[in-house]
């Protein structure tokens, strides 16, 4: 299971195979992890905007609105879209934050989604059983002693099975990558 923001660090570090078996030893819980950390992060990036405002500005302490030309509200919204649109795995830009720490969190986020979507993109390529099989598996609908029961066959065998699959689609999701990297 993905536990903490050091994930974050260590996947930057990770070669492209590892990064495969990461995100498959982690299929159940990859996608909402990332979601939260993008809300997260984006949360922090926002909040770092409006502190180098306020200091642009002179102002270090409690923004009170007083001149009734703008709205925080909207500001707020329209900073949150454009972080968030930034982070999108085909944005243009690998520039978000100021802060590089930031920076190179969002950048290894994009980088999640994408080798993710390579990986989705592998299963999908399997012949409809075994796809259907691995993703249960993975997604922790099913167990291996659930495959071999509705199969018939014996607990080893389905483990080969579901290795087969997985040998299958990391080989693919590899290529995808490499492609991509090229």
């Amino acid at each position: 299971m993905i536990t903490g923001a050091a994930v974050i660090s260590e996947y930057q570090e990770y070669s492209n195979k590892k990064r495969v078996d990461f995100i498959l030893n982690n299929y159940y819980g990859i996608e909402e992890y990332i979601r939260c950390y993008e809300e997260i992060l984006c949360d922090n990036i926002v909040s770092d905007r409006m502190v180098d405002r306020r200091e642009e500005n002179g102002d270090l302490g409690v923004a009170i609105q007083t001149s009734h030309r703008s709205d925080p509200t909207a500001m707020l919204a329209t900073d949150r879209t454009t972080v968030f649109e930034k982070m999108a795995e085909n944005a243009r830009t690998r520039h978000i934050s100021d802060d590089l720490e930031l920076n190179q969190d969002a950048v290894t986020l994009r980088t999640m989604k994408r080798d993710l979507g390579f990986v989705n993109h592998a299963i999908r390529m399997l012949p409809v059983h075994a796809r259907s099989e691995l993703g249960k598996v993975l997604s922790r609908e099913k167990s291996l002693d659930d495959v071999a029961d509705e199969k018939g066959i014996q607990y080893e065998s389905a483990k080969m099975y579901v290795y087969r699959a997985r040998r299958k689609v990391k080989k693919q999701a590899l290529e995808f990558m490499d492609r991509a990297c090229a």
